[in-house]
């Protein structure tokens, strides 16, 4: 259960939605940002949730520049708190660069989804919001319930303690000005990283955690779709 955390002002939020992978391990030719789940691409999904959070004040969509007329077509008339449609770099990290230009200077607040994880739990966004109060970036995590092997080629090396170890989810908020340090930083040392969290960790900022219950899932293999389809239908068609 999300802990609520209660905002002592108004900040002006941006929300970043990383949509521009290949998705090569969904195996598809479709980028599995624009495979259906219901009918409907997972980028809309995504953009659906964070566009309904009332705390969240404009979104930036960075997308692969193959696909720039299809995301103008989904988010005419639908999502009019996107204010920008970024291209995707080489990298992940190269995209979430792209799309902090195109945030407004109004922004205190940014927060950073994976455009294929179609679920947020509710009352998270102001949970993470909330917890920048304390800390300059704030990660839903979820712990870890299965043991941990390290591998060696095809044998175990090592049995992890998964004590203490969690899965950072997303979206994960952040002091705009922290993460546009952070990032400009990794770009500097050519530093690349999955996780925009740990661009802040490295310089040596507090990086607070809100555990959460709901299982935001990353729509990584096409069997993902199938437990989305199961979850989706469980909340009547809502990804929250």
């Amino acid at each position: 259960m999300i802990k609520k955390r209660t905002n002592r002002k108004r900040r002006f939020v941006a929300a970043i939605i990383v949509a521009a992978g290949e998705g090569r391990r969904f195996r598809s030719r479709t980028p599995k940002q624009w495979v259906e789940l219901r009918g409907r691409p997972l980028a809309f999904w995504a953009l659906s949730v964070l566009h309904n959070e009332p705390l969240i004040d404009e979104i930036i969509l960075v997308i692969d520049a193959e696909h720039r007329s299809r995301a103008r077509t989904l988010v005419k008339n639908q999502f009019p708190k996107v204010t920008a449609i970024a291209s995707g770099g080489k990298t992940r990290a190269a995209s979430v660069r792209h799309g902090l230009k195109k945030v407004s200077s109004r922004a205190e607040v940014i927060l950073i989804h994976d455009g294929v994880r179609p679920f947020i739990e509710d009352g998270l966004v102001p949970a993470l919001i909330g917890a920048l109060e304390s800390y300059e970036a704030a990660v839903p995590v979820h712990l870890v319930g299965d043991t941990l092997k390290r591998l060696a080629g095809d044998a175990v090396e090592q049995t992890v303690d998964r004590k203490g170890i969690a899965a950072a989810k997303t979206p994960q908020a952040f002091r705009a000005a922290v993460i546009r340090q952070a990032h400009a930083q990794a770009e500097t040392d050519k530093f690349e990283a999955t996780d925009d969290s740990v661009l802040v960790e490295r310089m040596g900022l507090r990086v607070g955690v809100i555990h959460t219950v709901w299982p935001n899932i990353k729509i990584t293999e096409p069997e993902d779709l199938l437990l989305a389809e199961a979850l989706l239908a469980a909340q009547g068609d809502r990804p929250v």
